[in-house]
């Protein structure tokens, strides 16, 4: 077989390749004819080629165009006989000049075996006497093997007419190769087609090897970039054809162009090929010969030609990592590699989303390296010489890249303009945008609800008949285009809730993601309600969608004529449903920010759900925030309905009430999200506050229903430094931290959970609510007023009691002091930047207090009731009143509860709550204690250490009898305290008197009777002589002493109690020798008693079957042996520092200087705080019915007056046998 060597004319015939492009693919649809092909006549000669060439030129009165395919054109026949071993082939080479038309390279290639012209005169003898002499050597024509550069074979087909099938010559009236039907294309096609009488059996068939250019017509034109794909194809495959050269198999002839179904080229062929379709997109068989079309597609394809290429450019060059990794490279070289493989023409950004697709696919065909930690880190491919990468030594991935995706249509080519797919890849983009003549002009609420990214319009106008839209008003079509956008975007809605519960909340809760005591709890704070709202909108849209059903199916225009009735039905269940839900959205996506954060494999979780096809590309967030944005669309979407709904249409009134229901329910949504973005700050406050490692706070702030009600910036001064500092103060529900805050590192994983850049420090000592007390704001607080006082001071009290002022820091300030009551508590002076500043803050404080008490309103166990408020002033005045010293109440003359208080001026009477009849009774100084003795109806006094009784109905204001007369008696001298109650059910008045270190104590019993009965009235007569004598009242019941310096004296049913230094000394008065001393010291169980040597014993109450022991730093529980209980708690630490203790079963009140604080003895719990300045207990009693608790303090907004109280339960009494025993 002759071979070209191309001359050097080369590139610029190079260029004229492309007109040959337009007309090879014609051919290929020859290969694809219906019926079977018979075999051909066995010979074929040169003569008969010519005589058919010159016969087509006659019936054609236009020249016709031949293309050339690569720098040369050569034509080879080959005729053989099959009866004779003798076969006859023919040569006909022409080289085609770039310069001159296609219609003479036609010409010259048809009759060149005649005529020798139009080509290389030296060449082409050459040529011809090597084919001459080599016919007879090679039975079958053999392709000679050349690169890009060198020559392409191209065989022409024929078929013959002749009946013989042993002649060695054809006729003229055999089926030549008959001349073009167009003056641009050269037909090749089967004598049957143009009129030929000879049948269609007799046709050959004529083989060809895989590098032969076959010319066909075409209708349309290809584009360059399809011409150059497919020389790549050709050098692709290249390896393949050379293997089938050298084999005697005759390879079937595959196309390496595409076809056009209106080519009238015939194919000539003995059995059915396989049809353009199933060469484009069949299965690959390594065993086949035929080409095949190459579909890039493909990522198996695509990934294969990738890795050889790389392999190849890592073979020719080296760099940095080659040494350590031989197949790297980097990321430029990866994109030119992937532009190398595909067709050219495409976008340039299209060649680096393939080759990051290589990356992403499963097995992955790309990997970076250790280096390339932007490319690790981002999971991505980057363009650049900077980052490298490595094959994965794994298998070739499966899959298909759409975006390279061939149109399905068969014969659908680039550059044709496209078909009637509704999909086409090769349409325009003006033509894709349109759609049966209406272009796609969606709006873009409905873009965004529906997910469905195609080109076929969702729009109701696309769904109906040209005819029908022409006959009905725009109105209309407008009202059913908004009625059919809430019923697809309803569809929308309720996959992408599928999709939640599928893909996220189900998975979630199988993962081992987290951990699984954990799991649960995550998921539903996640994912909260959803199922309750998917299971709504599945019941929603199956309702719209059956009623459009129905109204298509019941009238030919398929109108809606109505859906309020259907959105009124199911809204009742919305409200609920959404109120739970969108609130609770922002906790739901600090939670997973949270763990994404903190948790790589919950990152790793999403991250793969967010991969996949069905989730479109839109992140985790999407979906738990979809049901919010769909609530306030509704109100929309049903607004575009009413716009587009006539007044007098019926369904008017009733979307009309629907769009109001909505706009409540996203308004009441709306509100409680306040609430969570208040708990979704506390949440970040919680990550970013920090403590002292030596002072670990538990700040609670994690707990339900917590609340943030303010915050800000706060200075801080002093006289010696003249700037200031700045504490930021939190302002919550249940406490008050101040902190400093500092700006974060940039590298802190916080900053990524939200936008708040600060971390705080906390300086001072958190304050609990209860125990804050805010100057001029919270005093009203213990007397049950809930306003802020107005009046502004310019001086504010410590709780040391010294002023501050302050215009001593300079003017225009605006002081807020912060009172932390207790032990561990303290003044703390800040400063607002203003006075308004200032106002919020107080007002805040009150409102976190008033919070506070109506959320507990089961822990307000006592309230305070006034005894007295502005009677006893303290200092001024015309009548001095002095300090109140102690109180007690009685029952009057006529039944009317009454009150006497004591004073250092006097004792004072009237009746209880009311100020104004209280007035002095007695001018006694120093009254330090009293006690009514009930029976007998005695007051007795302590003052100026001499113990006193008094009749009571003489001092009474309310007795009818009026008298100056005020019978009393002398009952001791030199009396520290006393106290008077019930021991064995004997009255009695125990009174000590001090005698070095002991305590000598007296039992009193009163002998009078009942001083108001007449015939007791002996009693109360009055002295008449100097030596005249008196009957006393009482008598002595029992002495007895203690060797220690006492404080106190408690009656018990059965025993008193005596309160010393180091204990307790519990005494029966039957029997004195069966003292007892409670604790025992000296038992290891208290030897947190013995090792505090500032302890101040203060009371011991009966509890039960236990004894509660009460002390100035804490309380504690024994049982009757003495031995230490630890049932709910070791003991009760206070948080002030008590004077005195009263006991009120369940609770233990203890009197602080500026606070009561109430416990439960049960459980230790500080259940209440009753702040106020200068607090004290006047008295305490175990009343027959309840306990007796009174108390003073400054008057809260009036300190010159101290106000008198008493402790009042809410709760209800308990049983006498509760206290004593």
């Amino acid at each position: 077989m002759a071979s070209y060597q191309p001359s050097h004319h080369e590139q610029n015939r190079h260029e004229n390749l492309t007109s040959l492009y337009d007309d090879l693919d014609s051919f290929i649809q020859e290969l694809s004819f219906d019926s079977p092909s018979s075999p051909l006549n066995n010979n074929f000669s040169t003569e008969a080629f010519t005589t058919e060439i010159q016969q087509q030129e006659e019936e054609e009165d236009d020249e016709d165009r031949v293309s050339t395919y690569e720098e040369e054109f050569d034509i080879s026949t080959n005729y053989h006989h099959d009866n004779d071993q003798h076969d006859t082939s023919s040569s006909i080479e022409v080289e085609t000049d770039s310069a001159s038309s296609s219609n003479s390279q036609l010409h010259t290639c048809m009759i060149g075996h005649k005529q020798k012209a139009s080509v290389d005169n030296n060449d082409e003898d050459n040529d011809n006497n090597n084919n001459n002499n080599n016919n007879d050597s090679s039975p079958i024509p053999r392709a000679t093997t050349s690169t890009p550069q060198q020559s392409t074979k191209a065989y022409l087909l024929r078929s013959t007419s002749t009946t013989t099938s042993n002649s060695s010559s054809s006729s003229a009236g055999s089926s030549p190769l008959l001349a073009p039907s167009s003056s641009s294309l050269l037909s090749i096609s089967r004598s049957t087609s143009l009129g030929s009488s000879a049948p269609r059996e007799k046709l050959q068939q004529v083989t060809v090897d895989k590098n032969t250019v076959v010319l066909t017509t075409r209708t349309s034109s290809l584009t360059r970039e399809v011409a150059m794909s497919t020389k790549r194809s050709d050098s692709i495959s290249s390896n393949r054809s050379h293997q089938s050269q050298q084999t005697n198999s005759t390879p079937l002839l595959s196309p390496r162009m595409y076809s056009t179904p209106s080519s009238p080229l015939a194919r000539i062929i003995e059995s059915e090929p396989p049809t353009i379709h199933e060469l484009m997109y069949g299965p690959f068989d390594p065993d086949d010969d035929t080409m095949t079309f190459p579909n890039y597609a493909l990522l198996s394809e695509l990934a294969t030609h990738f890795v050889d290429q790389v392999k190849r450019v890592t073979k020719r060059r080296k760099i940095f990592t080659t040494a350590e990794y031989p197949t790297s490279f980097n990321g430029e070289e990866a994109v030119e590699i992937v532009r190398s493989i595909l067709p050219s023409g495409l976008p340039s950004s299209l060649y680096l989303k393939v080759t990051r697709a290589l990356m992403h696919t499963s097995p992955p065909v790309i990997s970076p390296i250790t280096y390339s930690e932007k490319s690790a880190r981002r999971n991505t491919l980057y363009k650049t010489n900077h980052e490298v990468y490595l094959l994965v030594d794994d298998e070739i991935p499966q899959g298909v890249y759409t975006h390279l995706t061939r149109c399905y249509t068969h014969f659908c080519l680039p550059g044709q303009g496209g078909c009637y797919a509704p999909c086409c890849p090769n349409k325009p983009k003006t033509e894709k945008l349109k759609q049966n003549g209406l272009e796609r002009r969606g709006s873009m609420s409905s873009s965004v609800a529906s997910s469905h990214d195609t080109t076929m319009s969702r729009a109701w106008s696309a769904t109906v008949a040209k005819d029908v839209l022409q006959n009905t008003p725009p109105s209309e079509i407008a009202r059913q285009e908004a009625i059919h956008e809430l019923i697809y975007t309803e569809e929308d809605y309720v996959r992408d809730l599928n999709l939640l519960d599928e893909l996220f909340a189900k998975s979630l809760r199988e993962a081992q993601c987290i951990e699984p005591e954990r799991r649960d709890a995550f998921c539903d704070n996640v994912f909260n309600n959803y199922l309750d709202l998917l299971a709504i909108h599945k019941d929603l849209y199956r309702d719209l969608r059956d009623h459009q059903s129905l109204c298509q199916a019941n009238n030919v225009s398929g109108f809606v004529d109505k859906i309020g009735d259907i959105f009124l039905h199911h809204l009742p269940r919305f409200k609920e449903a959404y109120r739970q839900y969108g609130p609770h959205v922002v906790l739901s996506e600090y939670a997973i920010k949270k763990e994404m954060v903190n948790n790589i494999l919950f990152q790793n979780f999403v991250h793969e759900r967010e991969k996949q096809a069905e989730t479109r590309k839109l992140p985790f967030r999407h979906f738990i925030i979809l049901p919010v944005t769909r609530l306030q669309r509704y109100p929309l979407l049903i607004g575009a309905i009413l716009k587009k709904t006539p007044d007098d249409h019926p369904d008017k009134a009733t979307l009309t009430e629907c769009s109001d229901i909505l706009r409540q329910i996203a308004t009441a949504m709306d509100e409680g999200t306040v609430g969570s973005k208040n708990t979704l700050r506390i949440y970040e406050i919680n990550d970013r506050i920090r403590c002292k490692p030596t002072e670990p706070h538990d700040l609670q702030l994690l707990e339900p229903g917590r609340l943030l009600l303010h915050e800000g910036a706060l200075s801080r001064r002093n006289h010696v430094v003249v700037e200031s500092t700045e504490i930021y103060v939190f302002l919550f529900d249940h406490m008050l931290v101040m902190t400093r805050r500092k700006k974060m590192q940039g590298n802190n994983s916080n900053s990524k959970i939200s936008d708040d850049e600060y971390e705080y420090f906390i300086s001072k000592r958190p304050i609990p609510m209860p125990l804050l007390h805010l100057e001029e704001a919270t005093e009203g607080f213990s007397l049950g007023m809930r306003s802020m006082s107005s009046t502004y001071s310019s001086t504010v009290t410590s709780h040391t009691g010294m002023l501050v002022s302050a215009t001593s820091f300079g003017n225009n300030n605006h002081p807020l002091l912060f009172h932390h009551l207790g032990r561990s508590g303290g003044d703390h002076l800040l400063f607002a930047e203003n006075a308004q500043a200032r106002l919020t803050w107080k007002e805040k404080v009150v409102e976190a207090k008033a919070v506070l008490e109506e959320r507990d309103l089961s822990r307000q166990v006592f309230e305070i009731r006034s005894l007295s408020d502005t009677t006893f002033r303290g200092s001024g005045g015309q009548v001095q009143y002095g300090k109140v010293t102690c109180s007690v109440q009685f029952e009057g003359s006529n039944g009317i509860r009454m009150i006497a208080v004591g004073t250092v001026a006097g004792v004072w009477m009237g009746i209880e709550g009311d100020t104004n009849s209280i007035r002095q009774v007695l001018a006694l100084p120093d009254v330090n204690q009293m006690a009514v003795i009930p029976e007998p109806h005695i007051l007795m006094i302590l003052a100026d250490k001499t113990l006193y009784a008094y009749a009571l109905e003489a001092l009474d204001p309310t007795s009818n009898k009026e008298s100056s007369y005020k019978p009393n008696q002398k009952v001791a001298q030199h009396i520290s305290y006393f106290n008077a109650g019930t021991c064995h059910g004997r009255p009695l008045v125990i009174a000590m008197k001090k005698r070095g270190l002991d305590s000598h104590f007296k039992a009193y019993e009163p002998v009078c009777g009942d001083l108001r009965d007449p015939a007791n009235s002996k009693f109360l007569a009055a002295k008449t002589g100097l030596f005249s004598k008196v009957p006393s009242w009482f008598k002595v019941y029992k002495e007895f002493y203690v060797g220690a310096d006492s404080s106190a004296v408690h009656f018990l049913k059965a025993r008193i109690v005596v309160v010393c230094p180091r204990g307790f000394e519990v005494i029966d008065l039957e029997n004195l020798s069966m003292n007892r001393n409670l604790p025992d010291i000296q038992h290891p169980d208290f030897a947190f008693v013995q090792q505090r040597a500032d302890l101040k014993p203060l009371g011991l109450f009966k509890c039960r079957q236990h004894y509660l022991l009460c002390y100035d730093a804490f309380a504690f529980l024994v049982d009757t042996h003495g031995s230490f209980v630890q049932e709910a708690y070791a003991w009760i630490a206070w948080e002030g520092t008590p004077q005195a203790i009263a006991f009120y079963y369940p609770y233990v009140v203890a009197f602080d200087a500026r606070f009561i604080e109430i416990r439960h003895v049960e459980t230790g719990e500080l259940v209440q705080i009753l702040a106020g300045v200068h607090m004290r207990c006047l008295q305490f009693t175990n009343d027959a019915f309840s306990p007796v608790i009174h108390g003073c303090m400054a008057h809260p907004f009036k300190p010159d007056y101290q106000y008198v109280f008493q402790l009042m339960a809410n709760f209800e009494p308990p049983t006498l046998n509760h206290y004593q025993h």
